[in-house]
Protein backbone atom coordinates (compact mmCIF):
# COMPACT_ATOMS: atom_id res chain seq x y z
CA UNK A 1 0.00 0.00 0.00
CA UNK A 2 1.37 3.43 -0.85
CA UNK A 3 1.70 6.25 1.62
CA UNK A 4 -0.93 8.15 -0.31
CA UNK A 5 -3.43 5.31 0.13
CA UNK A 6 -2.76 5.16 3.83
CA UNK A 7 -3.30 8.89 4.12
CA UNK A 8 -6.60 8.67 2.27
CA UNK A 9 -7.79 5.83 4.48
CA UNK A 10 -6.97 7.58 7.73
CA UNK A 11 -8.74 10.74 6.58
CA UNK A 12 -11.94 8.71 6.46
CA UNK A 13 -11.65 6.92 9.80
CA UNK A 14 -14.31 8.05 12.27
CA UNK A 15 -13.14 9.08 15.74
CA UNK A 16 -15.38 6.58 17.52
CA UNK A 17 -17.03 3.37 16.34
CA UNK A 18 -19.50 1.39 18.44
CA UNK A 19 -19.63 -2.40 18.30
CA UNK A 20 -22.47 -4.68 19.36
CA UNK A 21 -21.66 -8.37 19.58
CA UNK A 22 -24.56 -10.86 19.48
CA UNK A 23 -23.59 -14.40 20.50
CA UNK A 24 -25.70 -17.55 20.55
CA UNK A 25 -25.39 -21.30 20.16
CA UNK A 26 -28.66 -21.16 18.18
CA UNK A 27 -27.97 -20.14 14.58
CA UNK A 28 -31.65 -19.48 13.87
CA UNK A 29 -31.82 -16.85 16.61
CA UNK A 30 -28.90 -15.03 15.03
CA UNK A 31 -30.61 -15.13 11.65
CA UNK A 32 -33.56 -13.37 13.29
CA UNK A 33 -31.12 -10.88 14.84
CA UNK A 34 -29.58 -10.11 11.48
CA UNK A 35 -32.99 -9.75 9.83
CA UNK A 36 -34.00 -7.20 12.47
CA UNK A 37 -30.80 -5.22 11.90
CA UNK A 38 -31.36 -5.16 8.13
CA UNK A 39 -34.96 -4.04 8.66
CA UNK A 40 -33.66 -1.22 10.86
CA UNK A 41 -31.75 0.06 7.85
CA UNK A 42 -28.27 -1.27 8.47
CA UNK A 43 -26.28 -2.29 5.39
CA UNK A 44 -24.83 -5.77 4.97
CA UNK A 45 -21.39 -4.16 5.10
CA UNK A 46 -22.01 -3.01 8.71
CA UNK A 47 -22.60 -6.59 9.90
CA UNK A 48 -19.97 -9.29 10.36
CA UNK A 49 -20.67 -12.99 10.86
CA UNK A 50 -18.17 -15.19 12.69
CA UNK A 51 -18.31 -18.60 14.33
CA UNK A 52 -16.46 -21.06 16.53
CA UNK A 53 -17.14 -24.70 17.29
CA UNK A 54 -19.43 -23.67 20.12
CA UNK A 55 -21.00 -20.34 19.24
CA UNK A 56 -21.89 -18.16 16.31
CA UNK A 57 -21.80 -14.40 16.58
CA UNK A 58 -22.88 -11.30 14.69
CA UNK A 59 -21.02 -8.04 15.10
CA UNK A 60 -22.60 -4.69 14.27
CA UNK A 61 -20.56 -1.51 13.79
CA UNK A 62 -21.93 2.03 13.76
CA UNK A 63 -20.63 5.57 14.24
CA UNK A 64 -24.01 6.90 15.38
CA UNK A 65 -24.02 6.54 19.16
CA UNK A 66 -27.64 7.69 19.56
CA UNK A 67 -28.96 5.18 17.04
CA UNK A 68 -26.76 2.50 18.53
CA UNK A 69 -28.25 3.09 21.98
CA UNK A 70 -31.79 2.72 20.58
CA UNK A 71 -30.86 -0.50 18.79
CA UNK A 72 -29.34 -1.95 21.95
CA UNK A 73 -32.49 -1.02 23.89
CA UNK A 74 -34.69 -2.66 21.26
CA UNK A 75 -32.84 -5.97 21.51
CA UNK A 76 -32.96 -5.83 25.30
CA UNK A 77 -36.74 -5.62 25.02
CA UNK A 78 -36.98 -8.35 22.38
CA UNK A 79 -35.17 -10.79 24.69
CA UNK A 80 -34.31 -13.26 21.94
CA UNK A 81 -33.72 -16.62 23.67
CA UNK A 82 -30.08 -17.56 24.09
CA UNK A 83 -28.74 -14.37 22.50
CA UNK A 84 -26.19 -12.49 24.61
CA UNK A 85 -25.30 -8.88 23.79
CA UNK A 86 -22.01 -7.14 24.49
CA UNK A 87 -21.17 -3.54 23.61
CA UNK A 88 -17.76 -1.97 22.99
CA UNK A 89 -16.62 1.55 22.18
CA UNK A 90 -13.74 1.47 19.73
CA UNK A 91 -11.18 4.12 18.84
CA UNK A 92 -9.64 3.96 15.34
CA UNK A 93 -6.62 1.89 16.38
CA UNK A 94 -8.91 -0.70 17.99
CA UNK A 95 -11.32 -1.24 15.11
CA UNK A 96 -8.67 -1.15 12.41
CA UNK A 97 -6.78 -3.88 14.29
CA UNK A 98 -10.03 -5.80 14.80
CA UNK A 99 -10.78 -5.84 11.07
CA UNK A 100 -7.26 -6.81 10.11
CA UNK A 101 -7.38 -9.73 12.54
CA UNK A 102 -10.84 -10.89 11.45
CA UNK A 103 -10.52 -10.87 7.68
CA UNK A 104 -8.13 -13.26 5.96
CA UNK A 105 -7.75 -14.50 2.37
CA UNK A 106 -10.82 -16.38 1.16
CA UNK A 107 -12.29 -17.88 -2.00
CA UNK A 108 -14.45 -15.52 -4.03
CA UNK A 109 -15.11 -17.95 -6.90
CA UNK A 110 -13.96 -21.41 -7.89
CA UNK A 111 -10.76 -19.99 -9.36
CA UNK A 112 -10.31 -16.62 -7.69
CA UNK A 113 -9.42 -15.56 -4.15
CA UNK A 114 -9.76 -12.21 -2.40
CA UNK A 115 -6.70 -11.25 -0.39
CA UNK A 116 -6.44 -8.29 2.02
CA UNK A 117 -3.56 -6.07 0.98
CA UNK A 118 -1.85 -6.63 4.33
CA UNK A 119 -1.72 -10.38 3.59
CA UNK A 120 -0.11 -10.08 0.17
CA UNK A 121 3.30 -11.32 1.35
CA UNK A 122 1.88 -14.21 3.40
CA UNK A 123 -0.69 -15.40 0.88
CA UNK A 124 -0.22 -18.81 -0.69
CA UNK A 125 -2.50 -19.23 -3.72
CA UNK A 126 -4.66 -22.26 -4.27
CA UNK A 127 -3.41 -24.51 -7.06
CA UNK A 128 -4.47 -23.13 -10.42
CA UNK A 129 -6.10 -20.05 -8.88
CA UNK A 130 -5.59 -16.32 -9.21
CA UNK A 131 -6.34 -13.59 -6.68
CA UNK A 132 -7.42 -9.98 -6.24
CA UNK A 133 -5.96 -7.69 -3.58
CA UNK A 134 -8.53 -5.68 -1.66
CA UNK A 135 -8.33 -2.94 0.93
CA UNK A 136 -11.62 -3.06 2.81
CA UNK A 137 -10.75 -0.63 5.59
CA UNK A 138 -12.60 2.03 3.64
CA UNK A 139 -15.92 0.50 4.70
CA UNK A 140 -17.19 -2.03 7.19
CA UNK A 141 -17.14 -5.20 5.12
CA UNK A 142 -15.02 -7.77 3.37
CA UNK A 143 -16.57 -7.65 -0.09
CA UNK A 144 -17.41 -11.34 0.32
CA UNK A 145 -21.15 -11.18 0.75
CA UNK A 146 -23.11 -13.93 -0.97
CA UNK A 147 -24.27 -11.39 -3.53
CA UNK A 148 -20.68 -10.53 -4.49
CA UNK A 149 -19.74 -14.20 -4.71
CA UNK A 150 -22.74 -15.00 -6.90
CA UNK A 151 -21.95 -12.13 -9.26
CA UNK A 152 -18.25 -12.94 -9.43
CA UNK A 153 -19.04 -16.55 -10.29
CA UNK A 154 -21.30 -15.44 -13.15
CA UNK A 155 -18.41 -13.39 -14.52
CA UNK A 156 -15.97 -16.28 -14.15
CA UNK A 157 -18.37 -18.69 -15.84
CA UNK A 158 -18.60 -16.39 -18.87
CA UNK A 159 -14.91 -15.56 -19.11
CA UNK A 160 -13.69 -14.92 -22.63
CA UNK A 161 -17.17 -14.10 -23.93
CA UNK A 162 -17.11 -10.37 -23.22
CA UNK A 163 -14.77 -7.47 -23.88
CA UNK A 164 -16.74 -4.54 -22.43
CA UNK A 165 -18.15 -4.49 -18.91
CA UNK A 166 -20.21 -2.08 -16.78
CA UNK A 167 -20.45 -2.45 -12.99
CA UNK A 168 -23.42 -0.52 -11.57
CA UNK A 169 -22.89 0.20 -7.87
CA UNK A 170 -19.23 -0.73 -8.07
CA UNK A 171 -18.41 -0.18 -4.38
CA UNK A 172 -14.81 -1.25 -3.85
CA UNK A 173 -14.54 -2.14 -7.54
CA UNK A 174 -14.28 -5.86 -6.90
CA UNK A 175 -16.54 -7.02 -9.76
CA UNK A 176 -14.86 -4.69 -12.25
CA UNK A 177 -11.50 -6.17 -11.22
CA UNK A 178 -12.89 -9.69 -11.65
CA UNK A 179 -14.07 -8.73 -15.14
CA UNK A 180 -10.59 -7.52 -16.07
CA UNK A 181 -9.09 -10.76 -14.76
CA UNK A 182 -11.41 -12.64 -17.11
CA UNK A 183 -10.75 -10.78 -20.32
CA UNK A 184 -12.66 -7.48 -20.26
CA UNK A 185 -10.74 -4.61 -21.88
CA UNK A 186 -13.23 -1.73 -21.73
CA UNK A 187 -14.45 -1.63 -18.12
CA UNK A 188 -16.54 0.98 -16.36
CA UNK A 189 -17.70 1.26 -12.76
CA UNK A 190 -20.23 3.75 -11.40
CA UNK A 191 -21.32 4.41 -7.85
CA UNK A 192 -23.31 7.15 -6.16
CA UNK A 193 -20.87 7.30 -3.22
CA UNK A 194 -17.64 9.31 -3.39
CA UNK A 195 -15.96 7.06 -0.82
CA UNK A 196 -16.77 4.03 -2.96
CA UNK A 197 -15.25 5.70 -6.01
CA UNK A 198 -12.06 6.43 -4.07
CA UNK A 199 -12.01 2.87 -2.69
CA UNK A 200 -12.25 1.49 -6.22
CA UNK A 201 -9.37 3.72 -7.33
CA UNK A 202 -7.21 2.54 -4.41
CA UNK A 203 -7.95 -1.10 -5.21
CA UNK A 204 -7.08 -0.53 -8.87
CA UNK A 205 -3.66 0.71 -7.80
CA UNK A 206 -3.16 -2.21 -5.42
CA UNK A 207 -3.80 -4.67 -8.28
CA UNK A 208 -2.28 -2.60 -11.08
CA UNK A 209 -5.51 -3.20 -12.98
CA UNK A 210 -7.31 -0.11 -14.19
CA UNK A 211 -10.83 0.75 -15.31
CA UNK A 212 -12.90 3.89 -15.70
CA UNK A 213 -14.73 4.75 -12.49
CA UNK A 214 -17.20 7.57 -12.06
CA UNK A 215 -19.41 8.94 -9.34
CA UNK A 216 -22.88 8.80 -10.84
CA UNK A 217 -26.51 8.18 -10.01
CA UNK A 218 -27.97 5.52 -12.29
CA UNK A 219 -30.92 7.85 -12.96
CA UNK A 220 -28.60 10.38 -14.61
CA UNK A 221 -25.78 8.22 -15.98
CA UNK A 222 -25.41 8.26 -19.76
CA UNK A 223 -23.15 5.64 -21.31
CA UNK A 224 -21.35 6.38 -24.57
CA UNK A 225 -22.04 2.85 -25.81
CA UNK A 226 -23.66 -0.40 -24.74
CA UNK A 227 -21.73 -3.23 -23.04
CA UNK A 228 -21.18 -6.96 -23.57
CA UNK A 229 -21.73 -7.58 -19.86
CA UNK A 230 -23.52 -5.44 -17.28
CA UNK A 231 -23.49 -6.24 -13.56
CA UNK A 232 -25.94 -4.64 -11.12
CA UNK A 233 -25.58 -5.71 -7.50
CA UNK A 234 -28.34 -3.56 -6.02
CA UNK A 235 -31.31 -4.05 -3.72
CA UNK A 236 -34.43 -5.58 -5.26
CA UNK A 237 -36.38 -2.31 -5.20
CA UNK A 238 -33.70 -0.48 -7.17
CA UNK A 239 -33.36 -3.32 -9.67
CA UNK A 240 -37.08 -3.22 -10.36
CA UNK A 241 -37.34 0.58 -10.41
CA UNK A 242 -34.42 1.02 -12.80
CA UNK A 243 -34.81 -2.18 -14.82
CA UNK A 244 -35.36 -0.45 -18.18
CA UNK A 245 -32.41 1.88 -17.64
CA UNK A 246 -30.14 -1.02 -16.62
CA UNK A 247 -31.13 -3.08 -19.65
CA UNK A 248 -30.50 -0.13 -21.97
CA UNK A 249 -26.78 -0.46 -21.16
CA UNK A 250 -26.66 -4.09 -22.40
CA UNK A 251 -25.85 -4.89 -26.02
CA UNK A 252 -28.30 -7.08 -27.93
CA UNK A 253 -27.16 -10.61 -27.19
CA UNK A 254 -25.16 -9.31 -24.23
CA UNK A 255 -25.20 -10.49 -20.63
CA UNK A 256 -26.83 -8.99 -17.54
CA UNK A 257 -26.10 -10.24 -14.03
CA UNK A 258 -28.21 -8.99 -11.13
CA UNK A 259 -28.04 -9.67 -7.41
CA UNK A 260 -28.81 -8.08 -4.06
CA UNK A 261 -32.03 -10.12 -4.11
CA UNK A 262 -33.02 -11.91 -0.93
CA UNK A 263 -34.49 -15.38 -1.41
CA UNK A 264 -37.82 -13.98 -0.26
CA UNK A 265 -37.74 -11.42 -3.09
CA UNK A 266 -36.60 -13.77 -5.86
CA UNK A 267 -40.05 -14.50 -7.25
CA UNK A 268 -40.99 -10.81 -7.14
CA UNK A 269 -37.87 -9.88 -9.10
CA UNK A 270 -38.45 -12.62 -11.67
CA UNK A 271 -42.05 -11.53 -12.16
CA UNK A 272 -41.02 -7.88 -12.59
CA UNK A 273 -38.34 -8.83 -15.13
CA UNK A 274 -40.49 -11.33 -17.06
CA UNK A 275 -41.94 -8.80 -19.59
CA UNK A 276 -38.47 -7.48 -20.44
CA UNK A 277 -36.48 -8.58 -23.52
CA UNK A 278 -34.34 -10.97 -21.48
CA UNK A 279 -33.69 -14.70 -21.44
CA UNK A 280 -32.83 -16.13 -18.04
CA UNK A 281 -29.70 -18.26 -18.36
CA UNK A 282 -29.13 -19.14 -14.72
CA UNK A 283 -30.47 -18.63 -11.20
CA UNK A 284 -28.01 -19.04 -8.34
CA UNK A 285 -29.07 -19.26 -4.70
CA UNK A 286 -27.03 -18.86 -1.54
CA UNK A 287 -28.14 -19.25 2.06
CA UNK A 288 -29.92 -15.88 2.11
CA UNK A 289 -29.39 -14.24 -1.28
CA UNK A 290 -29.89 -14.99 -4.95
CA UNK A 291 -28.54 -13.83 -8.29
CA UNK A 292 -29.70 -14.17 -11.88
CA UNK A 293 -27.83 -14.20 -15.17
CA UNK A 294 -29.75 -12.98 -18.22
CA UNK A 295 -29.04 -12.59 -21.91
CA UNK A 296 -30.60 -9.68 -23.78
CA UNK A 297 -32.68 -10.86 -26.69
CA UNK A 298 -31.75 -9.88 -30.24
CA UNK A 299 -35.21 -8.46 -30.99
Amino acid sequence: MTNRSQTVIHERIPKIVYQLNFKSSNEQNLKVTKAVLLNLGYEESSIVNSSTRVKTSIELFDENGTKFKRVKGLFRRLKLPGVKIHQRRLVPKDWLTLWKNQWKPAALTKKLDVVPVWYRDQYKPRAGCDHILMDTLLSFGTGLHETTQLMAQFIEDKKGSFKSFLDIGTGTGILALVAIKYGALDVWGIDIGQLSVQAAKDNMKANKLYFKVKRADIKKFRAIDTFDFVAANLITEDLIEHAHKIISFVKKGGLLAVSGISLDNLNRLRKAFSPLPLKCLKISKGKEWSGLLYQKKML
